[in-house]
Order: structure tokens, then C-alpha cells, then sequence
């Protein structure tokens, strides 16, 4: 059936500024198109329908993420999510000859947050902030030895193929039945802000001077019952354990750091596992014994042996969110966008609901591609508004953003071939230190609009290769991300043959979420989610 789309009229003032703006953009001499110079331009826009509904994300690959979360966070729309972790260690040395007569004095572990320094005073005192905090409430944080054993590769590959985690595996494995040594634990755990300074005593001045001055982090003495950390390395010294890589990690299965909420309540933070300052470092003193003539003499040193992260680490995440998929066939009235194993939207550009009755979205493909030979892209846009009712529980709004986190992004991403779409590496806005102020010309930022918010994610390159050079219109995935800079995939379980089977990384290393309107005919066409499309063409 015969679709009529709406072409709104751009003021004639605009229409002269874009079409010298076109006369000097060479990108648009690139475009093959068989328009003939000479004739008059004029530039106009179109809405064309698009079908958004959302899709719950299965449990999703937790190996190998450059971050992790831990805690306990109840996020007011979608529920209650506990973030725990499971990591191999690996020592800064094999075969470590620990010297004569060792003893323990401390065992640190060190896991850095992520922070930003906000003020430094006369005596070299720095403020923090902490950039990726969620909830306000205590849990309870226990670090056990892990006793079970990570394998690098898949048995059912014959091997051939490295062995992947999920979100769900406190489900299928169930860590707890494999706790060892209780090494630390606190009942009213919450993640501080403030630099941690490490003070010596002074022997000549006898007084404590500082000596280092470190962002915040998790930062702990590990419990030492029964001569646990001396047992372990100490009486393996010259053992095969401790020999090579494949023995350790057999041998020290690592470390199970969970968390547990408190009254359904809690608080998650990401930590940087991936820092050279994450790791547990065992501080020891050994004597020397010399002999010179007839005279012996015994000195006390200090030694360290750093057990490090950089190896197999499982984030595990327990879930009571209950959510089912939205309609593909008409479009949802809202879209839930929500981290880990949460939730995402995905887009159908030239697609409306089935008005024809063929149980099939209507589709305005064939539409859009009779103008190849007409039509100049300026620029292509999605947009989407948040549901206002949903963000804010009505305090200020600056300090109740509980559903949506300053510091996430709205990633979209071509969910046909889980990759970037192309106005990703068109976009020069490249910000490797500040994440939210990176690749801001294609996804865009939050924008103020009235009493909420919207985004523009610009399409234009994407359509560009649709109309110009026969590209497939692919579904687009929307997600919230933490580091739109990260474009690492993770793949979703069980997904063979579904309409999305990868997602960013970064959509899995946030608790938070947000609500958009949707596509469906119910949402106010002034908060519909549309595509919208600029062009120019020659005049009749």
C-alpha cells in the first residue's frame, strides 16, 4: 500500500545557508549521484516511521572486561542487582626464593576506584570524587580464597576455544560452594572518597611523615589465621606450584570477592582491575646470615612478592529484575535501557506498524531508495526523549538522577554485525581521557529539553551507504554505556540465531538505567522516538 510520509519546509533563509554550505562540502561530490549541475537546489526534511521496542539482555560474557563491579544495588525501576567477582591471581615472579626464616608483616590487597581529583591544598592534600559510585547505603563484603578452578579453554571445543563466563555463572556454578579461607570482611562496607596517605615513622625526627599519597581505593589488610599467606607460599618455595603459570593458578584458584546487600539495599562501584596498582602484595622480613673469619653476623631485610589480576576474572551479577521482550511489531510505547544483565532497545529504521495486515512491519525501504538519484544527505538523525515521569522522584534534580548515571552514555551500534556503525569512525570527537565527551557528534549527549531530556544520534554516514551504495539496513542496538570509547563486544548467552547476539562492553559495566519513549502510536508525536533526515535536491 501507498505510504504518504511528512516533509517538513525548511525557512527559506535556512534553505540558502545549507545549499552554500553544500556547495563547498566535497564529501558530497563523493556521493556518485547522477544530479547535473546547473539547476537550482532546494533542501528539505522527512520523517521516516521507525519501529523501537525493547529487548531484555540475556546473561552476558563477564571474562575479560578491563572493569568490574561489586556490590549491592537496588535501582528503583528495574530491581535489585548483586555484583560479585571471581579472579585468578598470578605471582611477579616464579620459583621465589622468599630467604632465610620469612615472616608475614602485612598482606595488602588494593583494588583502585575510579576518581577524579577535584582540589589540592597547600600541604599536597587532594579531593576526590568518586566517578562511578551508585547507591548511598552499606553492604556486606567478604573475600574468600577461591577454590575453584577458571579454565582458559572450552572443553566441548576440544579445547580450541577459550572457555567463556557469564553474568549467571553464581547460577550454574555456584561459588559459594567453593569459598575457602575467609581473608577479609566487613558488615558495613561502603566505598570512601578520600585519599589514603601512608605514613613511616621516623626515627630521627620520631615522628610519622607521609610518604605516599594515594587515590581512593579498596584497600585492606588481609586476615592471617593460622599462618594462612606462610603456609600457602612460604612452605611451597621450592615447590612445582609455584613453578610456572599453569601449576599456580592450579594450586591458588584466586580469590572470590562477594558482595551481599543489607535490607535490600546497597551500593556498587566499578574498580580498575585493570590498574598495575590492583593486586595483593605480601610484605615479609627475612634475615641473611654472613660469615666473615670467625665472625657471623644476621640482618633483617624486607622482601615483597605482588600476586596480580591480569587473568581469568568472572563478574557474576544476581538479578530479580523480571522483564520480557517489547513488541517487534508495532513498536513499545517505552524503552528500557538498563546495564549488565539488563535490558536495550532495538531500532528498525524504515519500518512502521503492520497497517496492511500481512503480520509484517510495513516497510518505507523501497521508498527511501527511489530518491538515490534526487537526493543529498546533510544529515540524518535519530532522536529519543526520556520518559520524565521516570527520572526524577521529585527532589532536585541535580541530586535524584537515580535512574540515569552522569557518567553513561547512549551507544548505538549496528546489532546485525556487532560492530560500530559508520558515523562512529566519521566522528573526529575523540576523547580517550573524558569518555563523555567523546564521539558527541554521532551518539550525541544529554540534552535538555524543557522539563526532560532527549539524544540525537546522528545516522548520516549510515544512510548515506544505504541510499548511495546498496549498504543493508541493519537493527540498531541501543544501549547505555559507561565508555563509548570501548567498542569490545561481549557475547549474550544462548543468542544463536537471535536478532541480537553481542553487546558493547561498556553497557555491562553500569547498574543503572533509563526509560525512553518508544515509537508506538500512543507516545505524543512531540516525544516519539523518529528518524529524520535533511537533504537537498534539485528544484522542479
Amino acid at each position: 500500500m501507498k505510504k504518504i510520509l511528512q516533509v517538513i519546509k525548511l525557512p527559506s533563509i535556512i534553505l540558502v545557508l545549507l545549499t552554500v554550505l553544500i556547495a563547498c562540502d566535497k564529501d558530497y561530490n563523493s556521493l556518485g549521484t547522477n544530479i547535473i549541475g546547473g539547476k537550482d537546489f532546494v533542501s528539505d526534511s522527512i520523517e521516516y516511521p521507525i519501529i523501537a521496542y525493547s529487548k531484555k539482555v540475556k546473561p552476558v560474557q563477564t571474562n575479560g572486561l578491563s572493569s568490574n563491579l561489586i556490590g549491592a544495588y537496588n535501582n528503583p525501576e528495574y530491581g535489585l542487582t548483586t555484583a560479585s567477582v571471581v579472579s585468578q591471581m598470578v605471582p611477579s615472579t616464579y620459583t621465589p626464593f622468599f630467604g632465610e626464616n620469612p615472616e608475614i608483616t602485612s598482606v595488602i590487597l588494593t583494588l583502585p576506584y575510579f576518581s577524579t581529583a577535584t582540589d589540592i591544598d597547600e600541604d599536597g592534600a587532594t579531593t576526590y570524587q568518586l566517578d562511578s559510585i551508585f547507591g548511598d547505603s552499606p553492604i556486606k563484603l567478604s573475600i574468600y580464597e577461591n577454590k575453584y578452578y577458571l579454565r582458559d579453554t572450552d572443553p566441548s571445543s576440544n579445547f580450541d576455544e577459550g572457555q567463556l563466563y557469564y553474568s549467571n555463572s553464581n547460577e550454574t556454578i555456584n561459588f559459594d560452594n567453593f569459598k575457602g579461607e575467609l581473608l577479609y570482611y566487613n558488615d558495613n562496607f561502603y566505598p570512601s572518597k578520600d585519599e589514603i596517605v601512608i605514613e613511616e615513622y621516623d626515627e630521627e625526627t620520631e615522628e610519622d611523615v607521609v610518604t605516599e599519597r594515594l587515590s581512593p581505593r579498596l584497600r585492606v589488610d588481609l586476615l592471617n589465621n593460622n599462618e594462612y599467606w606462610e603456609k600457602l607460599f612460604f612452605d611451597k618455595e621450592d615447590s612445582p606450584e609455584l613453578s610456572n603459570q599453569n601449576n599456580f593458578v592450579d594450586y591458588f584458584r584466586g580469590i572470590y570477592i562477594k558482595a551481599e546487600a543489607i535490607d535490600n539495599k546497597g551500593n556498587q562501584i566499578l574498580i580498575n582491575f585493570n590498574s598495575t596498582n590492583a593486586n595483593i602484595q605480601i610484605n615479609y622480613t627475612y634475615t641473611t646470615t654472613t660469615t666473615t673469619d670467625t665472625v657471623t653476623e644476621e640482618t633483617t631485610s624486607e622482601g615483597t612478592y605482588t600476586l596480580s589480576f591480569n587473568t581469568n576474572r568472572v563478574n557474576t551479577f544476581d538479578s530479580n529484575i523480571e522483564f520480557t521482550d517489547g513488541n517487534a511489531l508495532t513498536g513499545d510505547s517505552k524503552l528500557y535501557l538498563k546495564g549488565g544483565e539488563g535490558s536495550m532497545a532495538i531500532i528498525s529504521l524504515f519500518e512502521g506498524p503492520d497497517e496492511d495486515g500481512d503480520g509484517e512491519p510495513d516497510s518505507y525501504l523501497e521508498d527511501f531508495l527511489s530518491h538515490k538519484d534526487e537526493w543529498l544527505i546533510n544529515e540524518a538523525q535519530l532522536t529519543l526523549y526520556e520518559d520524565a515521569s521516570k527520572i526524577y522522584t521529585g527532589k532536585d534534580k541535580a541530586d535524584d538522577e537515580h535512574l540515569y548515571h552522569t557518567y553513561d552514555r547512549i551507544f548505538a551500534y549496528d546489532a546485525t554485525n556487532n560492530t560500530t556503525l559508520i558515523d562512529y569512525a566519521f566522528d573526529p570527537t575523540s576523547n580517550t581521557n573524558t569518555p563523555l565527551d567523546s564521539k558527541v557528534i554521532h551518539l550525541g549527549q544529554r540534552l535538555e529539553n524543557g522539563s526532560t531530556y532527549k539524544y540525537k544520534i546522528r545516522l548520516t554516514e549510515h544512510l548515506k551507504n544505504i541510499l548511495e551504495k546498496d549498504s543493508t539496513n541493519t537493527k540498531i542496538g541501543l544501549v547505555l554505556s559507561t565508555n563509548v570509547n570501548n567498542t569490545l563486544n561481549a557475547r549474550i548467552l544462548d543468542s544463536e540465531g537471535d536478532v541480537v547476539t553481542t553487546i558493547p562492553e561498556g553497557a555491562i559495566l553500569t547498574p543503572k538505567g533509563t526509560i525512553l519513549h518508544g515509537s508506538h502510536s500512543s507516545v505524543p508525536s512531540n516525544l516519539r522516538a523518529k528518524l529524520e533526515i535533511y537533504y537537498t535536491e534539485p528544484e522542479n
